[in-house]
């Protein structure tokens, strides 16, 4: 089943997935910050933050 009303459509996606939508600005703001002074690859950053938690 899909939704007719393309404007209605596209504000459910944005909902389904809102909670994955926060945690990813969340991880890229706090990427932006870590490399403020020093450049830090997405992938060096991802793999400090797993062994952080």
């Amino acid at each position: 089943h899909q939704e007719r009303n393309s404007v209605r459509a596209a504000y459910i996606h944005k909902a389904k997935y809102l909670e994955e939508r926060i945690a990813m600005m969340q991880w890229w703001a706090d990427y932006l910050d870590a490399s403020m002074d020093l450049y830090v690859s997405p992938y060096q950053f991802a793999g400090y933050q797993r062994e952080a938690s």
